[in-house]
């Protein structure tokens, strides 16, 4: 059920979703009988009826924008369908991790790092094939390497990270055909991979790292596609090959995706006979579960919660979501060329007060209290409470609003207020900026004004992108295409993030994903730090994670918003249903107790 990489999430600004509600990975172990809680919920249904042999389970994911289908997982950013390629491997994860993220063995493949020799060896099992009967292979592994180091591909999961990898800089900038650093000790089609690295990191042991690749791609299957075509191959997207418990037989785009067994799985095989899953509008989903429409529906947002906490047939589960909303600032642009974040667009944002004062005047606790639930609080920083041996509350952010500071910091920084117009001005320009707010639940444009009029507060004039919300996959694109847009100053983002809580892939000076472009040294220096031999110290690591927090809020390039516990309405038949981490094998485990779905 571990998260393999950081996706994005289509909710708003108030969240509450789960990334693999349902386990999405392809992997086996058995499941914890022990009553696990968070917050008020439980996080696993014990049904006491036992699962009847076959059946279809129900499911859908709350999205107002189309799913967009890729079985690449280094080609794939959205947490939508991440969720929903669950039951077909989860985009084909490797390994079985504990329930502290931390990688054991029997998963479709081990993982044995050695510190002295600086490698990874990662044994694939000899009984792995892919959903047409095809082995697996060591290549199948490599190819991953390469759908996200060649720029022909088009994927934004470049990062600092990889480049600890012998010969993958090289290989990224074109400077060599293969990637030195990457064997086969076995040969092309064996089972048996050596990754070779520059530096060995403290958090390699742990799912999610980033510094090696947890999937594989079908090399074989995708040869002969053009890479510039892969992203759109029928291949990748409606017709792919998986190693999951689940293959998918019919791929509706935007749409669903429906499941049979996979009869070449290597794990337990599945209870279930079939999986339909569905994309569900935020308008039509309660209604959908008050019909029983659905066994369970991941992505419902917190404002929903009063609404299906008590619906009849179903019992809600919940979790600590390994995920994080902020507010970003828009600095400068993407280097694609040399794969780098360049802080250099002119805007008034640059100054580190104007930044803070921004983050200072939203009311995100009143938010949170009005529109969550009970579900969200405001966050004091960018690491979540689920791994607190990571977090302090000493870190202070941006939980409580503090117009007095933000006007200050704004008046230190010589933007004079215009008494007749209300805002701001310096030099003869008026500080207007474009916020650049996403679709969500019935509440965002609510919420996005609010933060408008809170700005207006402290002189700060605020206009909508367009005027209006932006649908979520344009903002996708609006974001990720480098070199990025000019056209936007401020916008919320919203991640499911990795099992290990390093920031690399996000904010480092590398990564696509830092939407905002900027390049620190300070916060380059603090990454390093985090991801240094010196951290194999539990201890030196925590310092060196509070410290990078404490660095990120005082320089403010992005603000944290807020934390969030989510939950999943499932449907009193459904068996084996669990939100554990430590769970590996949820859709082989998963059944029906009968054909129809409970209704009380």
């Amino acid at each position: 059920m571990h998260k393999l990489k950081v996706t994005l999430l289509a909710s708003s600004v108030v969240l509450a979703a789960t990334l693999l509600s349902a386990c999405g990975s392809n992997q086996s172990s058995s499941t914890s009988t022990k009553k696990l809680k968070a917050g008020n919920f439980d996080v696993a249904y014990q049904n006491p009826d036992k699962a009847i042999k076959g059946g279809n389970l129900k499911v859908a994911y709350q999205s107002d924008s189309p799913m967009k289908a890729q079985w690449l997982s280094g080609l794939s950013n959205d947490a939508t369908f991440a969720t929903m390629s669950g039951p077909g491997g989860g985009q084909d994860g490797l390994f079985f991790t504990d329930s502290g993220f931390k990688f054991i063995k029997g998963g479709a493949a081990d993982v044995a790092l050695d510190k002295e020799s600086k490698t990874a060896t990662i044994t694939l099992r000899k009984d792995l094939k892919w959903s047409d009967g095809s082995e697996v292979t060591a290549k199948d592994y490599e190819f991953t390497y390469e759908t996200i180091a060649n720029p022909a591909y088009g994927s934004d999961r470049w990062t600092d990270s990889l480049a600890n990898i012998v010969g993958l800089s090289d290989y990224h900038a074109g400077k060599a055909k293969t990637i030195s650093g990457i064997t086969f000790p076995d040969g092309e089609n064996g089972k048996v991979i050596k990754v070779q690295f520059k530096e060995m990191k403290p958090g390699m042991t742990q799912s999610g790292n980033g510094y090696f690749l947890e999937t594989v791609a079908p090399y074989q299957y995708l040869k002969d596609v053009a890479p510039k075509d892969l992203a759109s191959s029928p291949k990748t997207t409606t017709k792919p090959l998986v190693t999951g418990p689940f293959k998918p037989e019919n791929v509706v785009a935007g749409e669903s995706i429906k499941y049979v067994p996979n009869p070449y799985y290597w794990g337990k095989k599945p209870k279930l006979n079939s999986i339909t899953y569905e994309v569900v509008s935020t308008a039509k989903s309660v209604a959908a579960l008050s019909s029983s429409k659905y066994d369970f529906i991941n992505g419902m947002v917190s404002s929903q919660y009063k609404q299906v906490k008590n619906l009849k047939g179903y019992k809600v589960l919940g979790q600590q979501a390994m995920a994080i909303s902020l507010m970003y600032y828009n600095l400068g642009h993407y280097d694609a060329k040399n794969s780098i974040n360049v802080q250099d667009r002119k805007t008034p944002l640059q100054d580190q007060n104007v930044r803070q004062a921004i983050g200072y005047a939203r009311n995100v606790a009143e938010v949170a209290n009005k529109f969550s639930n009970g579900l969200s609080t405001p966050a004091n920083s960018l690491i979540p409470p689920i791994f607190k041996q990571f977090t302090s509350s000493s870190v202070k952010g941006y939980e409580k609003q503090d117009l007095d500071k933000a006007n200050k910091l704004l008046d230190e920084d010589g933007w004079k207020l215009n008494k007749s117009t209300g805002y701001r001005e310096k030099d003869g320009k008026e500080l207007s900026l474009v916020y650049a707010a996403r679709v969500g639940d019935a509440n965002a444009e609510t919420i996005a004004q609010n933060y408008i009029q809170q700005w207006k507060k402290i002189g700060v004039k605020v206009s909508l992108y367009n005027g209006k919300l932006m649908e979520f996959n344009s903002w996708v694109d609006h974001m990720t295409t480098p070199p990025g847009a000019n056209d936007w100053d401020i916008t919320d983002g919203s991640w499911s993030l990795a099992s290990e809580p390093s920031q690399q892939d996000l904010f480092s000076a590398s990564a696509p994903y830092n939407f905002g472009h900027f390049n620190d040294s300070e916060i380059t220096k603090d990454l390093n730090d985090i991801d240094s031999a010196k951290s194999e110290n539990p201890t030196y690591r925590k310092a060196a994670f509070v410290k990078y927090q404490e660095d990120m809020n005082k320089k403010a390039y992005v603000v944290p918003t807020n934390f969030s516990l989510s939950y999943t309405p499932v449907n009193k038949r459904v068996v084996g249903m669990t939100l554990d981490y430590g769970a590996m094998d949820t859709w082989s485990e998963i059944g029906v107790s009968s054909a129809k779905l409970a209704t009380k």
